[in-house]
């Protein structure tokens, strides 16, 4: 690069990170780089990746470092390609995750988790800057990196919502990928999000509540006709006496007015048209969940579910039921 306007600019994109291939083409010289490290005008990040300036590194020149490091490619992946697509909290402190071929020679750098994939020339977010795994291949990254099969469910789950990935995209990227660890777990949670458990309470409630005591499990995301417009239940269940509705998060974590006006509306059509309609939030579905079996239990015999409850280890120890 002779061009200053384009030396400017090339410093400007990587955040005044640069090689030491990039400043031998600009005309300095080992010596001259040394010189600048040595008199700490300059800092050296990673062997042959340089920082044109001292003081501490910001997150975005961390990163551009870690994949300038990272010879024959690499793209930023696993918790911080999260932060970088918006559904993981960003944490400065955290480690650079960046991905590169299988069988590249192996890298070592401070700061910094190198992985490898065999898949790795179909999860780059191609054209994105920084380079960075797509959406659906961060989810499956974070979930495949879980310590067992509950957590992997829980977090392809919970990472799937929070990147608006769709469950088809997950299960091709399972099936593209193939990984020998977790998939069924993985799985689990594309069948969650096909059934239309849209948020980890209401994992938590098919799980704790529904699947640990054996109370039928209700149809999720009904829809219902609300002052002329389409809304959805979270859960219900139709019986032969009529319907029962459980709606999670209650009348406490409402954003806005409208947002409340709306569920407000939902269980004043709903008891209109003989429908029972019962909140329950975080509390009820995770501290109380033999509390909670107990009630909608109660409210299914009254509607016509004929069948017991069973008793869960929670149960067992609390005497809760």
């Amino acid at each position: 690069m002779d061009d200053f306007d384009d030396w400017r600019r090339m410093l400007e994109a990587q955040h005044r990170i640069v090689t030491r291939a990039q400043l031998l083409a600009r005309g300095f010289t080992d010596d001259g780089i040394r010189a600048q490290v040595h008199a700490r005008r300059w800092q050296r990040v990673h062997e042959g990746v340089y920082a044109l300036f001292s003081g501490p590194l910001p997150v975005e020149a961390r990163r551009v470092a870690a994949l300038l490091a990272c010879r024959g490619g690499a793209v930023l992946s696993h918790e911080t390609a999260g932060e970088l697509h918006g559904f993981v909290p960003s944490d400065p402190a955290r480690r650079i995750h960046v991905t590169v071929r299988y069988g590249c020679s192996a890298v070592r750098l401070d700061g910094v988790k190198v992985h490898r994939s065999r898949a790795f020339a179909h999860i780059a977010d191609h054209g994105s800057e920084p380079p960075r795994t797509t959406r659906v291949h961060t989810v499956l990254d974070l979930a495949l990196a879980a310590p067992d099969a509950e957590e992997a469910t829980r977090l392809a789950h919970r990472y799937a919502l929070g990147a608006g990935v769709h469950p088809l995209a997950l299960e091709r990227a399972v099936e593209l990928r193939r990984p020998p660890r977790h998939r069924r777990a993985i799985e689990d949670a594309v069948a969650l999000l096909r059934d239309g458990v849209l948020s980890e309470l209401e994992r938590r409630y098919l799980v704790d509540v529904e699947q640990a005591h054996g109370l039928p499990v209700g149809r999720r995301q009904a829809p219902v006709l609300v002052d002329g417009v389409r809304r959805y239940e979270d859960i219900a269940y139709d019986l032969p006496g009529g319907r029962v509705i459980a709606r999670l998060d209650g009348f406490g974590t409402h954003r806005d007015r409208r947002t409340a006006l709306v569920d407000r509306r939902r269980t004043v059509v709903a008891a209109v048209a003989g429908e029972v309609s019962v909140p329950y939030g975080w509390e009820e579905v995770t501290r109380f969940p033999c509390r909670t079996t107990r009630e909608v239990e109660a409210l299914l015999h009254a509607h016509g579910w004929a069948d017991e409850v069973q008793p869960c280890g929670l149960c067992e120890r609390t005497s809760g039921l």
